[in-house]
């Protein structure tokens, strides 16, 4: 086998230190004389190897004073060796930390031990944020694209030209109807009818569910169904009337007191309006931190005078108000999320794969059995 020519190695160890983060944009990099020390070779081999490495772009000759590493260098750094792009779109909605931070870290984490770069944009549940987003995206180059799709009436056409175009996109928490793209999200309707038929069996017959009105996404329609199948399952009637699903604060107007004031009289309403409601089962965060907050201002205790649980939260909450939460497994989503788009990249076979990730039951006492039951073990247990 012919040997690389010394030239071409001293070539590809300077590239590497650049790639690598030994000598960023802007700093000097060893002059043809350091290299003839450092790799033993001769002045021409030396040179040589720089004009190569000045060719591809990597570094800028400064007469009398050196060579530098070029600003473009960066735009190099993300390239593999043949050519392909190493940057990941990741498109988010929104997040917090009730949902999604974690999610976000364990991403960047996973495509960093990959060797990929993430280019990270907020939608704030936007669609022409998204769209602008999306189309910024495959502009640049990415190799895939990693999704959680804000929530709206219709599907997004910049998202749908995308997904029927055989481009790497994997979907997150929210799927869109109708359609077979790769996705990865939580068991909603699956715990959400475990839970409910283990409150059913406690007692709980007239479960007030409630959410915020504009929350409609593939997540929060699959809790609703999980619920509707565990009260048909368990043959108990369903009144819809119990339900309160227009709560008004959301965490872009949390500092409008006027508006959560308007959500604490909705819930009194709803209070006096139905009688017997013994459990309060919400469908995400703010909703069930609004409920705690309203009964308590009526003095009621948890769980003694009302049931209540929700959806995701901290998992250690010490400075909120403590109730029990279904808590999604973001890191599992983030993990599978990021492994599912590196296989349809690497293998170009574009089927719909959808894995969905176990959740797990944080028992905080706040639902106690109408029937006697210690019923949260068993609970615990089925769901986890």
């Amino acid at each position: 086998m012919k040997k690389k020519p010394l030239y071409q190695k001293i070539y590809q160890q300077i590239k590497e230190d650049i790639q690598n983060g030994k000598y960023k944009p802007g700093e000097q990099i060893p002059t043809e004389k350091e290299l003839m020390e450092i790799f033993e070779v001769s002045r021409l081999t030396a040179k040589n190897a720089m004009n190569l490495i000045a060719e591809e772009g990597w570094i800028n000759r400064v007469s009398g004073k050196g060579s530098f590493v070029s600003e473009l260098a960066a735009d190099q750094t993300i390239r593999d060796d043949t050519g392909n792009s190493k940057l990941i779109g990741l498109i988010l909605a929104g997040f917090s930390d009730s949902y999604g931070t974690e999610l976000l870290r364990t991403i960047v984490n996973e495509l960093n031990q990959r060797g990929y770069h993430t280019i990270l944009k907020i939608s704030n549940e936007s669609q022409e944020l998204e769209t602008e987003y999306l189309n910024e995206l495959v502009s640049l180059g990415v190799r895939g694209i990693l999704i959680l799709p804000v929530q709206a009436e219709f599907h997004n056409p910049a998202l749908l030209k995308i997904t029927l175009s055989n481009f790497p996109i994997v979907l997150m928490d929210r799927k869109l109807a109708g359609l077979s793209v790769p996705y990865v999200g939580s068991n909603n309707k699956d715990v959400s009818s475990q839970i409910t038929s283990r409150l059913l069996s406690s007692g709980h017959s007239k479960i007030c569910v409630v959410s915020h009105k504009d929350l409609n996404n593939s997540s929060i329609n699959d809790r609703i169904d999980g619920i509707k199948e565990a009260y048909m399952d368990n043959q108990v009637l369903l009144d819809a009337n119990f339900w309160l699903l227009d709560l008004e604060t959301s965490y872009w107007n949390l500092t409008d007191t006027e508006i959560l004031e308007k959500d604490f009289q909705k819930i009194y309403r709803k209070l006096a309006e139905k009688e017997g409601i013994t459990c309060f089962f919400a469908l995400d965060y703010l909703s069930a931190q609004i409920l705690w907050h309203a009964l308590n201002k009526l003095g009621k205790k948890i769980p003694e005078d009302y049931s209540l649980l929700g959806f995701d939260g901290p998992f250690q909450d010490f400075l909120s108000p403590s109730f029990s939460r279904v808590i999604q497994n973001e890191k599992e989503i983030g993990t599978n999320a990021t492994d599912l788009l590196i296989q349809l990249i690497d293998s170009k076979q574009f089927d719909a794969k959808e894995v969905i990730v176990d959740t797990r039951f944080l028992d905080n006492q706040s639902i106690r059995s109408i029937n006697r039951e210690m019923i949260l073990p068993s609970m615990q247990n089925s769901i986890e």
